[in-house]
């Protein structure tokens, strides 16, 4: 049994979708503590045996110390996540206004390569790129794979200052090498045919990143290719003072040479 929960936060103007999903007894990822009300309400009204995170940002990990304070499960992620969820978080202006800061909860490390549910067989599957830690998980009988933050959009035009483009590349080109068909996805919510969407997105970052190589070769500068590619910025890098912007979308691309 597969159940979403769609989350939604009206801050700084814009909404912000989250969605949390049920795996039989599992809890995939937490949601922000900004809408914490929303996510206890609706975890008393589920038989939920262990949490999984796909990784440690606040927006997947925010009602965890909640869950860690109230109730006797495990919650699980993956090894390089553990020392993240460890301490409170310390976010820019921004993301403390939509998704609030965390408190701090001691999640296992997530060492098995499988997880069994009653009705899935999930392979765990390590996806860096947004975040060391990200995993996603994929039942290849069932043809389906949570894929946490990898895909989110299938053309992005910027990225986060802790993003590497290459690594995302990699990443998404280790999860197509297993058979599904569908996605969920933790901002965009269940996608049928959503492999395609993420080959769209590989194929996309593959063609951006043979532009910016070839530019940088031929003695651009990353502030030169990045007003050549990306001539305007959007409502995001202006809210986020471009911790979210194409100039680190350039860079991670050159640093990845």
């Amino acid at each position: 049994m597969i159940q979403a929960f769609k989350l939604t936060t009206n801050n700084i103007g814009t909404k912000m979708r989250v969605y949390l999903f049920q795996i039989d007894d599992i809890l995939l990822d937490t949601g922000p503590s900004s809408v914490g009300q929303e996510v206890r309400r609706i975890f008393k009204e589920l038989t939920i045996k262990q949490v999984i995170h796909t990784h440690h940002h606040e927006d997947h990990t925010g009602n965890s110390p909640w869950i860690e304070n109230n109730y006797n499960i495990p919650q699980w992620i993956h090894p390089l996540g553990v020392k993240h969820c460890e301490k409170a978080t310390k976010l820019p202006l921004y993301r403390a206004v939509v998704w609030h800061n965390r408190k701090p909860f001691h999640p296992q490390a997530l060492e098995s390569s499988y997880v069994q549910t009653t009705s899935h067989l999930l392979k765990i599957v390590h996806t860096p790129g947004h975040a060391e830690d990200h995993i996603v998980l994929i039942d290849e009988e069932k043809g389906i794979c949570f894929t946490g933050d990898l895909y989110l959009h299938h053309a992005p035009t910027s990225n986060f200052s802790f993003e590497s483009v290459p690594e995302i590349i990699r990443s998404i080109d280790k999860t197509l090498k297993y058979r599904f068909k569908d996605v969920y996805c933790s901002h965009r919510g269940y996608i049928q045919g959503g492999r395609k969407l993420l080959e769209q997105k590989r194929d996309y970052l593959l063609g951006l990143q043979e532009q910016v190589i070839h530019a940088y070769h031929r003695g651009n500068s990353v502030k030169q290719i990045r007003k050549d590619l990306f001539p305007k910025n959007g409502p995001i890098q202006y809210a986020s003072f471009l911790e979210n912007s194409p100039i680190h979308t350039v860079n991670s691309i050159i640093q990845g040479l």
